[in-house]
């Protein structure tokens, strides 16, 4: 208090107020120098050089994307930018598309204000599941779910008959992932998209999809399917004698015929047995990699592959090392566990992946660059009902709009501060409609900007200041990764 008094009455505390304001306007002036962006929303200050479309680049301490015109890239975005919205549940209606023309008059006025906003709130990418309307203005993504239609009820071939896992090994499926990967072709020259996402969110492991593991479900296939015979071929190359394997798994098999024969194999016994199942998750995942990225590149031989938007929390390790084997870039989807998804994490012990907010342990097997591509917080405030997914077990509710902006910095903060990140995208830009989209029935405040197209402002006003902050945040030394 006495230094405190000795200023006022000396003057001093004028001389303060200057330094101070002086000191604000030359960071403000860095942080827009800083800012001066190419074409695509990369930083000239930071260039690693032009190319043919948009890379990934290591400069010796942090990860970056890197613009066809060569700027470090950070992908700041939101997924499901469109003028349409979700179909509510039976019925027909889109409300979000209803008020939009009601207040708009087109989705011409639409693409013009949101692009204007997007552009205020420091977001520069159009994740997942956008539309067309503002393509050549910003950067986006693109999902090509070369693996549609083959979980679920499969069979020999892949194709149908029993619940099972796809048989990667089995040329049907084969084809059928190469056919939906040549949907790239239609977008090979185009320099506003960083890259492509094989698929969403794949039943890896158990969920509530209640589909098996990758092991047991090849073993479940009959003896013919190329995937059971591949799992033989695995066995009979680590073991090379049928009585070596009943050692370590228990069995009394005769031959290796025997067990082709077999639906399901069990040990309890010693780590050999849980090894050798890892190793074959990690075949059976390399197999699927390597067929979607050799498929994608015969016809789009430049973009980005994105990886396969891994739902974090059930993802096996395998399967991720496999990813960074393959793809250039590990996308993951983050939503924060309710109490009983918690539980239900912490009494798992298959192969997930355990880790923190940072993700490092994915990075680590990997050895590619990370890239959340959907993460949320729901409001009580809102006026919707948030009851899909239950927040008992994913995404708890929070109070108010501020909890929510207080929730998404400290996510990007977190992210952004690790070399490894390139960037995170929010799901989604409008709310969903009251009555639930159709499919899932999701009733959620996941929005930006709520059902009547009025942005939440506590929200937007967080991501504009933090979205800009991130960049120096990046660009801050840290270790070697």
């Amino acid at each position: 208090m006495c230094a405190k008094a000795e200023y006022y009455r000396t003057g001093h505390i004028a001389i303060l107020v200057t330094l101070f304001a002086s000191l604000a306007l030359s960071l403000v002036s860095y942080a827009e120098e800083s800012l001066v962006l190419d074409r695509f929303s990369g930083l000239k200050k930071l260039s690693f050089g032009p190319g043919a479309a948009f890379r990934t680049h290591y400069d010796g301490r942090h990860w970056w994307f890197v613009t066809p015109d060569g700027g470090a890239f950070l992908s700041l975005g939101v997924c499901v930018v469109n003028p349409t919205g979700d179909t509510e549940r039976d019925t027909n209606r889109q409300p979000y598309r209803e008020n939009v023309l009601a207040k708009h008059g087109s989705v011409e006025a639409w693409a013009r204000i949101t692009a204007n906003r997007l552009h205020a709130w420091g977001l520069n990418t159009l994740g997942n599941w956008s539309g067309s309307e503002l393509r050549g203005a910003f950067p986006y993504t693109k999902e090509l779910s070369v693996s549609s239609g083959l979980w679920g009820k499969l069979g020999a071939g892949g194709l149908r008959g029993n619940k099972t896992v796809p048989d990667f090994f089995s040329p049907e499926v084969q084809a059928h992932i190469r056919k939906r990967a040549a949907a790239a072709e239609a977008t090979a020259n185009d320099p506003y998209l960083i890259g492509y996402y094989l698929d969403n969110e794949l039943p890896w492991a158990k969920d509530w999809r209640l589909g098996p593991d990758l092991f047991p479900g090849y073993m479940a296939l009959p003896p013919e399917a190329p995937g059971k015979q591949r799992l033989v071929e695995f066995f009979r190359e680590r073991y090379q004698t049928v009585d070596r394997f009943n050692a370590v798994w228990s069995t009394n098999l005769k031959d290796w015929n025997e067990l082709a024969s077999r639906q399901k194999l069990i040990s309890w016994g010693p780590a050999q047995a849980q090894r050798d199942r890892e190793a074959f998750v990690l075949l059976v995942a390399r197999e699927y990699f390597k067929t979607a990225v050799e498929a994608i590149r015969a016809k789009d031989p430049h973009h980005l592959i994105l990886g396969c938007r891994f739902l974090w929390a059930i993802v096996p390790w395998p399967v991720v090392q496999a990813c960074g084997e393959y793809c250039d870039v590990v996308s993951i989807n983050y939503y924060e566990a309710g109490v009983l998804g918690k539980l239900a994490l912490w009494l798992t012990t298959s192969m997930r992946v355990r880790t923190d907010l940072t993700f490092r342990p994915f990075y680590d097997l990997a050895r590619k660059p990370l890239l959340i591509t959907e993460f949320s917080f729901r409001a009580k405030d809102s006026g919707l009902p948030n009851t899909y997914p239950p927040p008992s077990v994913i995404q708890p509710r929070v109070s108010n709009q501020m909890a929510r902006a207080a929730k998404f910095e400290h996510c990007a903060t977190i992210w952004m501060s690790q070399p490894y990140f390139l960037g995170y995208h929010w799901f989604q830009y409008m709310d969903q409609p009251k009555g639930g989209r159709s499919g899932d029935g999701e009733n959620d405040n996941f929005g930006l900007v709520n059902i009547q197209n009025d942005p939440y402002r506590a929200l937007v006003e967080r991501l504009a200041t933090v979205n800009r902050r991130v960049w120096t945040l990046h660009t801050t030394p840290a270790p070697s990764p």
